[in-house]
């Protein structure tokens, strides 16, 4: 069995950090895991401006502030592994993954720094029936056929939701000839965080039904239509003038929680709050030695601030190890 001084299962923003500020400490033997077939994770799918305002003190597009880090680990000689898919991780430290060239293989470390993301996951925020008809997906689907794929999802598409990424794909599909019949949202105001993206909105000339839900899809083989309804502060549907939308697209803007299946087998501590790993202020899960960073911790947070602390569990992992190499030599 191979050995490891950590092991970072996840390429994305967050393991990348830990495993450039694990080597800038002086780590030698670090692999990341990565199931995807390039670094990088969700950043590959955002080709929109706006990160690397806090690390950079630019801003570029998502690949590129990846590729900022992908050259960071070539740099540094940091060790990866992609389409490499991790099946089990033990308390004790003995991660199982499979990809194409090697099979099915394990490997120790004397440390594990969790980076695994988040993912996209229907919540019960939307109480419709979403299986009967093709043109309904999930935001991230659609970002993933249009800036990946080069696919649009339709040509006339609602979308449910105004958070921040909503409206960055609603601006992405406009600007490849999608029409946008309009953003549905439940509460009484835009949920975007960011100001620029409320201006999006406005710079582009977004229809948006503020209080409104979708209450119900129509079509055959593909939706045609969706009714609308005005709804209260609660969510719940008041009497009021039903409108019914021609479409043959509809976007829906689900929850994202965090991928903490592998946390679930080495039996480590989920918080109540988030579902994510439950961390002290070291970073450090219920499992001594096994650290956690990123939207596995908290979904969704913004790139910058997971680079951030990314960097801050590889120096924490690095102390680890000085402690733990103390003791047993």
């Amino acid at each position: 069995m191979k050995q490891y001084d950590i092991i970072i299962i996840g390429g994305g923003v967050a393991g990348m950090a830990a495993a450039i500020s694990a080597r800038e400490k002086g780590i030698k033997k670090i692999l990341i895991l990565e199931r995807e077939d390039i670094l990088g994770g969700v950043l590959n799918l955002c080709i929109h401006n706006g990160f690397g305002r806090k690390i950079l003190d630019n801003e570029v597009t998502g690949p590129e502030y990846a590729q900022f880090l992908i050259d960071r680990i070539h740099a540094l000689s940091i060790e990866y592994k992609l389409n490499s898919l991790v099946l089990d991780l033990t308390r004790d430290k003995i991660v199982t993954y499979v990809n194409p060239n090697e099979g099915v293989i394990k490997a120790k470390g004397k440390c594990i720094i969790l980076a695994c993301g988040s993912r996209e996951k229907f919540t019960g925020n939307i109480n419709i029936a979403t299986h009967k008809f093709a043109g309904i997906y999930t935001v991230g689907t659609a970002q993933q056929f249009v800036n990946m794929r080069g696919y649009l999802p339709g040509k006339n598409i609602v979308i449910i939701g105004t958070s921040d990424i909503t409206i960055v794909i609603a601006r992405r599909l406009l600007l490849e000839g999608a029409k946008i019949k309009a953003l549905i949202e439940k509460k009484p105001f835009i949920i975007a965080k960011r100001k620029e993206m409320k201006r999006v909105v406005e710079d582009f000339n977004i229809p948006v039904m503020l209080s409104n839900a979708v209450i119900d899809v129509k079509g055959k083989d593909r939706i045609e239509e969706v009714t609308i309804a005005p709804v209260d502060e609660k969510g719940q549907v008041i009497n009021g003038q039903i409108e019914k939308m021609d479409c043959d697209c509809l976007l829906l803007s689900v929850g994202w929680v965090p991928e903490s299946e592998l946390a679930e087998k080495a039996r480590l501590k989920i918080s109540e709050k988030n579902l994510g790993l439950d961390v002290n202020e070291k970073l450090e899960t219920s499992q001594l030695g096994i650290y956690a960073c990123g939207n596995v911790v908290h979904s969704f947070s913004y790139a910058d601030d997971t680079t951030l602390e990314g960097y801050e569990v590889g120096r924490q992992a690095t102390s680890y190890l000085k402690i733990y190499h103390s003791r047993n030599s």
